[in-house]
């Protein structure tokens, strides 16, 4: 912990910021006077808020592109400092979710979603790192760069019908443990933010396939709103981790007092689907 980071002319990057957790924490960026380079596959959805962003009196540019392509995450990042001369801030968002059983999966998926959630990340702080050292090293006010990873809940328990999902987010909190360690030499912070269920602004975008055999109540799952602000949040007082809202909280607290409680909850949540899906094909 740290004393509160100040954002205002800090050049921030944020990925999947068109749409949900990153164009939202872009906004609140924005308000507080952060530079944005922002990028997502969706050239005109990100053209849309930058205009927005920028008609409020931001200053904001796009820059396209897709984060699993190693052509385009070098550009992203190169045009990002040709432009506004400098990176400041990470704040990897982009991702994917696949809700289904393992027997039912493929090769294809897992590949997918690993891709999209963890190697995709991982090279843009490979490639963003250079520039957020630099940015420690000339600062004369005591700034100390940041990264800020947004995994999941499922990257501290593994959640049925989830396991392609689990094992991405399991190895992106696993990596932002051990980069936290090996960048404070290099004077940047890595945080982490766990968010649950989050309600998507396109689930069928969002979701490779939706076929889990647990109960998961989409439509009431925690507003992407909710945890932009938990980013911004972690972001502005340095929180090294955090769970955002109760259910995420619950199986955070959960697993460390009582892992043996939350390994009956996750078995019957399976059970109770099964005897209500056989109830249904019986009736």
């Amino acid at each position: 912990m740290g004393t509160r980071r100040e954002v205002r002319g800090r050049v921030v990057l944020i990925t999947g910021a068109s749409r949900g957790i990153g164009r939202r924490a872009a906004v609140r960026l924005a308000k507080l006077g952060a530079t944005l380079a922002l990028t997502a596959r969706s050239a005109n959805d990100l053209a849309a808020l930058v205009e927005e962003l920028n008609a409020a009196g931001a200053r904001a540019a796009a820059f396209p592109g897709d984060v699993t392509r190693a052509e385009d995450r070098e550009r992203i990042v190169r045009d990002t400092v040709a432009t506004f001369g400098r990176l400041d801030v990470l704040i990897n968002c982009a991702g994917v979710c696949s809700f289904g059983e393992f027997s039912t999966s493929s090769e294809e998926i897992v590949r997918k979603v690993l891709e999209v959630n963890f190697f995709a990340p991982v090279e843009m702080i490979r490639a963003c790192a250079p520039h957020l050292t630099r940015s420690f090293e000339t600062a004369s006010d005591g700034w100390r760069p940041a990264i800020v990873n947004v995994a999941s809940i499922c990257g501290r328990w593994g959640i049925p019908s989830m396991s392609e999902h689990c094992a991405s987010k399991h190895a992106f909190v696993g990596l932002t443990e051990s980069l936290r360690g090996e960048f404070e030499r290099f004077g940047i912070d890595v945080l982490l933010v766990l968010p649950g269920l989050v309600r998507s602004d396109d689930l069928q975008r969002h979701l490779l396939r939706n076929e889990g055999k647990i109960h998961l109540d989409f439509e009431g799952a925690q507003p992407s709103d909710e945890v932009a602000d938990a980013v911004v949040r972690s972001l502005l007082r340095n929180r090294t981790e955090a769970a955002v809202g109760f259910v995420s909280w619950w199986v955070w607290f959960g697993k460390r007092m009582f892992p043996r409680g939350v390994r009956f909850f996750m078995q019957r949540k399976v059970w109770k689907f099964a005897r209500r899906e056989n109830a249904g094909r019986k009736s």
